[in-house]
């Protein structure tokens, strides 16, 4: 059995980011329409069908580490849009990626104490995904964490929904394209590698988009007034793959492991 422990450090640095994986999650649709766009089932929903890896690199195989278009690499992370109380927040955050990475003290929440990443920070690992499409409930699988999420396609949000790692989701069809809506986040979690903080008034919007058989497109809208001056977005490609998921948990354990034995012994300053 393939296994993997999400040392998030060594996975990054040395480069082994994407495994081929298997598809074919739900049936294929029917090719009982000659004119439906490529990807979509016969009765016209999206067919989101099978396992999908991220494909996040840019030119030079630069890794997208935020979700703001004018900035996909994070290279100057600090010219976000952040209100004054995001501003005060990002200036004390050691994340270990992007232009201000660093492995000596870092207070990444996931790196440092295996926290959910949350949504919509999970998409940017290096781990796949899959989806089962219920007429009542989408279920999102990530292999990052093995966790799952439920995307509720009968009912609206609740009036006063508790606040949760994962938010709570609702989403509907438009068109060729799957659309979440998710807001009843609390703030624990980086929007991103980079460290840009949210608030619990965060609302995500994600749209997939099946380009044709093999890439799956997502556009993620970021909208969070008590952190930032203006909603912004970017967009990702995730390729179909072949071969199955794996188990990739965080283990607290091994973390501490990998801090005290590779990371404070190469990062921290020797003590005279």
């Amino acid at each position: 059995m393939r296994v993997k422990t999400a040392l998030i450090g060594i996975a990054f640095t040395a480069g082994a980011w994407f495994v081929p994986r298997a598809s074919a999650q739900m049936a294929n649709p029917a090719p009982d329409s000659t004119d439906r766009k490529p990807g979509l089932m016969s009765n016209g929903i999206p067919d989101l069908s099978g396992i999908w890896d991220a494909d996040f690199h840019g030119p030079e195989g630069l890794r997208l580490n935020t979700w703001d278009s004018t900035d996909p690499y994070a290279q100057h992370p600090e010219k976000a849009p952040m209100t004054p109380w995001a501003q005060a927040k990002f200036k004390d955050v050691r994340p270990p990626f992007g232009a201000m990475q660093t492995f000596d003290n870092t207070n990444d929440p996931v790196q440092r104490y295996c926290d959910p990443p949350g949504i919509p920070r999970i998409y940017m690992y290096p781990w796949e995904l899959t989806f089962i499409q219920t007429p009542k409930i989408v279920y999102i699988l990530y292999e990052y964490t093995k966790v799952w999420r439920a995307v509720y396609m009968d009912r609206a949000h609740p009036k006063d929904p508790d606040s949760s790692w994962m938010g709570d989701a609702v989403g509907k069809y438009e068109g060729d394209a799957f659309v979440i809506d998710t807001i009843g986040f609390n703030d624990k979690t980086w929007l991103d590698q980079t460290g840009h903080p949210h608030s619990d008034a965060l609302h995500v919007i994600e749209r997939f988009r099946r380009l044709d058989h093999d890439r799956l497109e997502m556009t993620v809208t970021i909208d969070d007034p008590k952190a930032y001056t203006k909603t912004f977005s970017n967009t990702k490609i995730f390729k179909l793959t072949n071969a199955p998921m794996g188990e990739t948990l965080c283990a607290y354990s091994e973390m501490k492991d990998f801090q005290e034995n590779v990371v404070d012994k190469t990062q921290t300053p020797a003590k005279k």
